[in-house]
């Protein structure tokens, strides 16, 4: 079932349910419940949840919410008919301050909360900066410190080196804190001597950018966070991997790494006129004839009936589709064979890489498709 189905069926249930449900707090329990709630149900995959919640679906069932809630009274409805639940809420007083602090930080919520809990964490590796630069000078064979947390074989030495040295902090705090000692210069490092550099990043480079996103997505969490911590690295490698079968997980990180560097994780708008290229429909994933996929540079998207799931740019586009069709998106999109998922491409022979990347950047920015836009955390 594809998700626009999916938020109709979802859409649908909900009108019975609030024609059945008197109690407010019953019709959200049953819409919004994180595990038996209808959306929950209907949209098991975290990513398939996000999907929805920017759907015009979604719009009108938050809305028949607050219209059940006058309703019925807010204070009549927050009575269950069915359990002796009850709301707690945050002290207002403390929201706001922390809501002013974080304004005045640039950034949300959540991500003050984390680094307020994690200052006595980087007060203790303060301390443990010498033996952090110990440990790197033993194993780094040369390489940079981003090649060290992103390569697995040298960073599971690096860390053990860091245990056998006394350090007790995490995986992620002790990675963490390599890359901010090479980024803030609190101490000195060996210079790297061998270069990381892949030059075929357009044959996988969108599956490292699709990975992020998801576990950006359905996590919260940064791109350091994901390198830094062994157990998200694992699950970025599973997915990247299930997009370009055959890549190894070092070029799949380096990738996304690199995604970083260029600028792409993050697309700002740019100051230079943005192309306009046409779109044409090359017609549904699963009915494609590869014969009539050009083997051009190109710009391309992915559709869900009228919904951008993904929007890429390749030097070679008959490549880049096989890619595709052989890994596949997320499972959880590919569950009907394909039959939702459509096609658009713009073939581009004679436009250069730096133009297709500009028209990018500005399409993620006014459509948000699904795999490439970032909601802050």
């Amino acid at each position: 079932m594809a998700i626009e189905r999916k938020a109709n069926y979802v859409l649908e249930q909900a009108r019975i349910l609030a024609g059945n449900l008197k109690a407010w707090v019953d019709l959200s329990a049953e819409l919004f419940d994180q595990k038996r709630g209808l959306i929950a149900k209907t949209f098991p995959e975290p990513m398939e949840r996000e999907a929805f919640f920017d759907s015009p679906q979604y719009a009108e069932v938050s809305k028949m919410l607050l219209d059940h809630m006058k309703r019925v009274g807010v204070k009549e409805g927050a009575v269950s008919d069915k359990s002796g639940k009850f709301l707690v809420r945050v002290p207002k007083s403390l929201h706001e301050s922390l809501e002013l602090e974080a304004k005045r930080e640039g950034v949300s919520l959540n991500q003050l909360a984390v680094s307020k809990l994690a200052v006595p964490l980087r007060e203790t590796l303060d301390l443990a900066t010498p033996l952090i630069v110990e440990a790197f000078r033993a194993v780094h064979d040369g390489f940079s410190t981003d090649r060290v947390v992103v390569d697995p074989q040298l960073n599971a030495r690096f860390l053990s080196k860091c245990r056998a040295l006394g350090i007790n902090n995490s995986d992620y705090h002790l990675n963490h804190a390599l890359l901010d000692i090479r980024k803030s210069g609190k101490a000195d490092l060996p210079k790297a001597t061998k270069r990381t550099e892949f030059r075929d990043y357009d044959e996988y480079q969108f599956a490292s950018e699709i990975a992020i996103r998801i576990l950006q997505r359905t996590k919260g969490v940064t791109l350091d966070q994901v390198l830094c911590d062994p157990a998200i690295a694992a699950e970025f490698d599973s997915i990247a991997v299930q997009l370009a079968p055959g890549q190894p997980a070092l070029k799949l990180r380096c990738a996304a790494l690199n995604l970083r560097k260029t600028h792409r994780l993050g697309p700002s708008k740019a100051e230079k006129k943005i192309p306009d290229f046409d779109l044409v429909t090359a017609g549904p994933l699963h009915a494609l004839s590869m014969q009539d996929i050009p083997d051009f540079p190109a710009t391309y998207v992915v559709y869900d009936q009228t919904r951008p799931v993904f929007a890429g740019e390749t030097e070679n586009l008959h490549r880049r589709v096989e890619t595709h069709l052989k890994g596949g998106l997320p499972r959880w999109l590919d569950n009907t064979g394909g039959f939702d998922l459509v096609l658009k491409q713009a073939v581009l022979p004679s436009v250069k890489q730096d133009e297709r990347r500009l028209w990018l950047s500005d399409f993620v920015l006014r459509e948000k498709p699904l795999l490439n836009f970032q909601k802050v955390a």
